[in-house]
């Protein structure tokens, strides 16, 4: 007789709390930016909490898994400091540690937010424990395979295109001695956007190239310190502004616009880009669920670039991005993280 998933169950326990499992990263400090951000974990761990959800909140650095019981896990984790940072062992090899956490398949919602970029802001272990929890049949946002599709940026392209989504011509560098080649591929002038195809993170890691020299210099310079580190050149889309919209389960929870920073060509907030809410077109909203469907994301943070004509044209999209921070859409477009927490009660979508 074959032996029935818990998934089948969850109909029958729709009513049952249940909880958050944040895996985070909180001292991954590889930008070289001002800012202190140490991840979400806070901001979600205080909205779930003012809904009725539980949240438990451990770092990859530190972390144990073991089986339980009756197919759950119990994990054990550094404890965390008044700011948000994981307390990391002292010289003497001293470690302080949270209390044991117990979690279950049934129960647990997963959300993996510090996996960063394997063998660079993170470790291949930490993805293979994500790996083990959805063979332990967990509900993770988003899965592994969301996951890897968009923290490729060129895997992304050519699914892009493959989707017949509108997205800027994009060539990927192997060798510094390609360059020329490469750009003649692209088929577009000067600028360019040079970018890491993995790696970047909040707009560092992208440049705006104005020449093929520069192109030459810049490219023989990273490789020469990573020498297989995947670069792509990209056309260069003239933007006043961009869109972020945050897609969940199908549906636009908000969308905040982007300027572009003067003389420097990236909409990060974070980098001092101003940002403001804005009232998407029908033609964006349909295309900002049609990518999130395609890309397998339950939640996604969709970049795009307007269109000459929004209501008529489809828009660029520059990016999803699988695992999108809600505090900087939080400050524009309120009650964008508790219409997330409370889209997951019902657990027929687990």
């Amino acid at each position: 007789m074959k032996t029935r998933s818990f998934k089948s169950f969850l109909n029958e326990n729709n009513d049952e709390p249940y909880e958050i499992l944040i895996l985070t990263h909180s001292q991954a400090h590889v930008r070289d930016t001002d800012s202190k951000d140490t991840g979400d974990h806070i901001l979600l761990a205080a909205k779930a909490k003012k809904e009725g959800i539980k949240v438990h909140v451990v770092d990859f650095p530190g972390l144990e898994i073991k089986k339980g019981k009756d197919g759950g896990h119990i994990l054990t984790s550094y404890a965390f400091d008044k700011d948000g940072l994981v307390i990391m062992p002292d010289d003497k090899g001293n470690k302080e540690y949270q209390e044991p956490i117990n979690i279950h398949p049934e129960k647990t919602l997963i959300l993996a937010r510090g996996l960063g970029t394997i063998g660079f802001t993170g470790n291949r272990n930490w993805y293979d424990e994500m790996k083990n929890f959805e063979m332990h049949e967990y509900t993770l946002v988003n899965d592994t395979e969301a996951f890897d599709l968009c923290t490729s940026k060129y895997f992304s392209y050519l699914k892009m295109v493959k989707e017949n989504i509108r997205t800027p011509k994009t060539v990927p560098i192997t060798h510094s001695s390609e360059v020329e080649e490469c750009v003649k591929r692209l088929g577009s002038d000067f600028p360019i956007v040079l970018k890491s195809s993995t790696g970047t993170q909040t707009g560092v890691g992208v440049v705006i190239v104005e020449s093929m020299r520069s192109l030459k210099a810049l490219v023989q310079m990273t490789l020469l310190y990573n020498k297989h580190l995947p670069l792509i050149i990209q056309e260069f889309v003239p933007i006043d502004y961009d869109i972020r919209v945050i897609v969940c389960e199908g549906k636009i929870l908000g969308s905040m616009k982007r300027e572009v920073i003067s003389g420097d060509g990236r909409s990060n907030v974070s980098l001092g880009a101003e940002a403001s809410q804005i009232e998407l077109t029908e033609m964006e909203k349909s295309e900002a669920i049609r990518i999130a469907e395609v890309f397998g994301t339950r939640l996604a943070g969709i970049d795009l670039l307007p269109a000459d004509n929004r209501e008529k044209e489809k828009p660029y999209c520059l990016e999803v991005n699988s695992n999108p921070g809600f505090r900087g859409i939080e400050k524009y477009v309120g009650g964008i993280t508790k219409q997330f927490i409370n889209m997951f009660k019902d657990k027929s979508i687990w």
